[in-house]
């Protein structure tokens, strides 16, 4: 499943308008505008993503994070896959119902990644149930959730001119320790729903699109982001096995970031 189309001006782009307008009716009417998450978009969201077809919330799937952020640009989310017999997990979709683009991002595994720890940090701009769904290599999907209170993650005014934003533009910091991996890509992040503080003018997205991690010549995970992953994307999972990590990223302008690494 494809995740956003890439866009460079966001006036250009019907699509993105007319999932702006979206958000602007369910805010007007109430669906979002809430104190707390609001668990009446779910069956919207899970609608125009996977149809009808049937999810089941397992305990073998989880997620978690804080009861509320401190930032809502950089909310802090784990992710959990036990590996279950019978059980082969193809991809992971993350998925936060209140936010503008509610399919943060997918996540692409292997035989090697079926246990799987991972952490990552996203935008949220108002309180929502964050949900995670898995599916496997027979099509079933599995899902879990949690209740996050955050606001203002994704929209807000910014200066896109300040050096800072791009400073060390595609540079990619790693750790392994314990048997995790740390990644961290210096990239802004723009969602394409911030305004520049100088001009007013909506600032054209770009983000970091995908993130390939191949170890010894195999690809064991792929990610997908979207708009709703934070600046300077963050991602940490368990990783004990030694041998040679080729880590490559690809941005909507086209430009490839790598870093090679031995674990």
């Amino acid at each position: 499943m494809p995740l956003l189309v890439p866009r460079y001006d966001i006036l250009n782009k019907p699509m993105i308008i007319k999932k702006i307008l979206l958000f602007l009716v369910l805010l007007s009417i109430g669906l979002i505008a809430r104190a707390d998450a609001n668990p009446d978009l779910w069956p919207y969201v899970k609608e125009r993503m996977f149809e009808d077809r049937v999810i089941t919330e397992v305990d073998f799937l989880k997620i978690d994070g804080p009861k509320r952020a401190s930032s809502g640009a950089q909310v802090p989310i784990n992710i959990k896959l036990t590996k279950t017999p019978n059980v082969e997990i193809e991809k992971i979709f993350l998925i936060i119902d209140g936010n503008p683009i509610q399919h943060a991002a997918t996540y692409h595994l292997t035989t090697k990644t079926q246990n799987l720890d991972l952490s990552t940090r996203i935008r949220m701009e108002t309180d929502s149930f964050v949900h995670v769904v898995a599916e496997d290599t027979n099509g079933k999907l599995y899902m879990n959730k949690v209740a996050i209170r955050a606001s203002g993650g994704c929209s807000g005014y910014m200066d896109s001119q300040d050096p800072e934003m791009t400073k060390d533009l595609g540079k990619i910091l790693t750790k392994s320790k314990n048997e995790y991996l740390t990644t961290r890509i210096k990239h802004p992040m723009f969602t394409g729903l911030q305004k520049d503080s100088i001009n007013g003018w909506y600032v054209p997205e770009w983000i970091v699109k995908q993130v390939r991690y191949n170890f010894n010549g195999e690809i064991v995970l792929v990610v997908e982001n979207g708009i709703s992953v934070s600046q300077d994307p963050y991602l940490k999972f368990n990783f004990s096995q030694s041998g040679t990590m080729i880590i490559k990223a690809s941005d909507t302008k086209g430009q490839i970031f790598l870093k090679t690494l031995e674990l």
